[in-house]
């Protein structure tokens, strides 16, 4: 695992563990997803898209509060996420698609 990955590991273990985090199935199951995807050499940009939209969905449905733990999260994943995204723009565009 490289360092971004055990970053992104380290930061979802955290808050797997978080009080108000274990209250919400759905970002628990997200949670576990990420980290088995990780484990098992999945890419972590693809897998910072994934965690990314479900931290929002999750802030959603709770009126837009959100545990310090999942907001250290997202703003690691945000990141990559941009920078991914950029570089699938950038290529589609190369492309001229």
């Amino acid at each position: 695992m490289n360092k971004k990955e055990q970053q992104i590991m380290d930061a979802i273990s955290v808050a797997y563990s978080d009080p108000e985090v274990k209250k919400d199935k759905t970002i628990r199951e997200d949670l576990i997803k990420a980290a088995k995807k990780l484990t098992n050499g999945g890419d972590y940009r693809v897998i910072s898209v994934h965690l990314n939209v479900a931290i929002e969905r999750y802030t959603r449905r709770n009126n837009l509060k959100t545990p310090q733990s999942l907001i250290v999260l997202y703003e690691l994943v945000r990141k990559e996420q941009m920078k991914y995204s950029g570089t699938i723009a950038a290529t589609l565009v190369w492309w001229g698609r």
